[in-house]
């Protein structure tokens, strides 16, 4: 049988977890062979790309489990914020921004929290009035729950008349001489649909534009996380995979109110190579009215015939829960559920069984839970990187920090952990996260609880190892026959001190053996270019 040669081949460089290879070659979109370069070298061809890699570390690429792919590429069509700790800042960005938008034009920001401002608030109605007198103005909270409007705005959307036949979980704030505030509270989906949206020229550049920055971050797959996915979305996400301009691997979740669509949406999914891998269910949308408690075994039922009819559909169940409220909803409905569905013999404890309960963010889990967590197999899909990038909001909470991110109580009690970024809420940048995991440090310094920290092999397998176990797929780790999604670092993650985990960088992101980030201009030189064999 004659053997095929490479399409790429990496070599002179060290691959991760094989000290006796110094070189990987890729066929098909997979790792055909891992070796050292003087036996790989025949697998070299006239058309085989050779690229020295001049001691770079060649890994598994990353996978992030749960981020909003939309909700970051609409945001990077506006003013981003998100790193701004001063409301004065904010306020005078926002009005050098206003000044140069066409009178009436929306004005659209994102990335305020005002428990990130060193004011301790957010833009008060009359303040964004005076930064943008001639235009409505619309500052998403950086939480993506929330939205600081204007009174241009508030006049536009038609709030001041409606805001007393608002659905239940949303809110309108207002202030002491009861004219409304300016933040809005859950009603986050009917305010996109009723600004002007981007035309469909704009979304593909800023989705092609965040792509890339998922790209540059060494992340070969991801999951988009949003709670709205529908059959509208999971086209959208379609078109943008068949035309090239998303070049990760995608997965979906589909909104709980959509499950009479799902057998569309995953024929729709399958056409464009992605995934639908799971419902997304809001625990805190159901929590936060008089409805829900009054009527909790109504509604408890009524979810957990919604958990049965995802099973049945082959799908996951992805549970919201930030809050520990909103964590024992999520148990009670998956617990409940189990139990039916073992009475009817539909369900499974075998190891090998497919992953079907998923806890997003996981952010506040005390130790009570952590067994009812183990006995249901659920998994608890994190985001360390909130350790770092909103440390400075959880340091003032010292008797909270046990329980954030409470990685080493998780794995330590079986709890299965795989990682997220939840960008645009942070930054889509997994080695930050691992960073995060590994230190327990925020941007600022601040120590969160040392005792929850993970080594780095283990914060490193939430993005990768892990993750393709929570996806269900081949991939997380470097071997023959597995998908050549990978990704070549600067250095060895798992020698490097976290002290200097700053100066890790991704140099190249390959998914499927197609090259889709290469750094270059790097004060250390990339080194990774075609090379003649000799």
């Amino acid at each position: 049988m004659t053997e095929r040669s490479a399409s790429l081949l990496l070599y002179g460089g060290v691959i991760q977890g094989r000290a006796d290879c110094d070189s990987i070659a890729i066929c098909g979109g997979q790792i055909s062979a891992l070796g050292r370069f003087e036996d790989l070298r025949r697998l070299a061809g006239q058309e085989t790309r050779l690229t020295d890699l001049r001691g770079a570390v060649v890994a598994p690429g990353f996978s992030d489990c749960h981020l909003h792919f939309l909700e970051a590429a609409s945001a990077s069509a506006g003013l981003d914020l998100s790193r701004e700790t001063s409301l004065a800042r904010i306020l005078e960005r926002l009005r050098v921004h206003a000044s140069s938008t066409p009178p009436g034009a929306w004005v659209k920001a994102f990335g305020c929290d005002e428990a990130q401002t060193v004011e301790g608030r957010g833009p008060s109605c009359a303040e964004l009035d005076r930064v943008a007198p001639n235009n409505p103005l619309r500052l998403r909270h950086q939480t993506l729950h929330a939205s600081w409007l204007n009174s241009r705005a508030i006049e536009t959307l038609g709030l001041e008349a409606c805001a007393r036949a608002l659905p239940a979980a949303a809110q309108v704030l207002g202030s002491a001489d009861e004219t409304l505030s300016g933040l809005v509270v859950g009603l986050e989906k009917r305010l996109s649909r009723r600004i002007p949206r981007m035309s469909r020229d704009e979304l593909e550049a800023r989705a092609r534009a965040f792509g890339g920055t998922l790209a540059k971050a060494g992340i070969t797959s991801f999951t988009d996380a949003g709670a709205d996915n529908g059959p509208e979305e999971v086209e959208l996400f379609a078109g943008l995979v068949r035309a090239g301009v998303i070049r990760q691997r995608v997965g979906l979740m589909i909104g709980a109110e959509h499950l009479d669509h799902v057998q569309s949406a995953q024929q729709t999914a399958d056409k464009a190579a992605m995934r639908l891998c799971a419902v997304k269910f809001m625990p805190a949308a159901a929590m936060q009215h008089d409805g829900f408690r009054s009527a909790r075994e109504r509604e408890l039922s009524e979810w957990v015939k919604r958990v049965e009819r995802a099973l049945k559909l082959g799908l996951a169940c992805a549970f919201h829960a930030t809050e520990v409220e909103e964590l024992e909803t999520a148990l009670s409905v998956i617990e409940r559920a189990q139990a039916r569905l073992k009475a009817k013999g539909l369900f499974s404890d075998e190891p090998t069984a497919p992953v079907r309960f998923r806890i997003e963010h996981g952010s506040l889990i005390p130790p009570n839970y952590l067994e009812r967590l183990a006995a249901c197999r659920a998994w608890v899909v994190s985001n360390p990187g909130f350790l770092y990038y909103r440390g400075r909001k959880y340091a003032g909470e010292p008797g909270l920090s046990p329980h954030l991110f409470a990685l080493r109580s998780l794995i330590d009690a079986g709890v299965p952990v795989a990682g997220g970024t939840d960008a645009p809420v942070t930054p889509a940048k997994p080695l930050t996260a691992v960073y995060a995991a590994v230190a327990r440090r925020s941007m600022g310094g601040d120590e969160l609880c040392a005792q929850q920290a993970l080594s780095i092999g283990e914060a490193l397998s939430l993005f990768t190892s892990r993750a393709a176990q929570l996806d269900g797929r081949e991939g997380g780790v470097l071997a023959v026959g597995r998908p050549a999604d990978l990704v070549v670092l600067s250095a060895n993650p798992l020698d490097v001190p976290p002290g200097k985990f700053e100066n890790l960088y991704v140099k190249m992101t390959i998914v499927g053996g197609s090259i889709v980030h290469e750094e270059r201009g790097q004060a250390d030189p990339i080194a990774l270019e075609k090379a003649p064999l000799k």
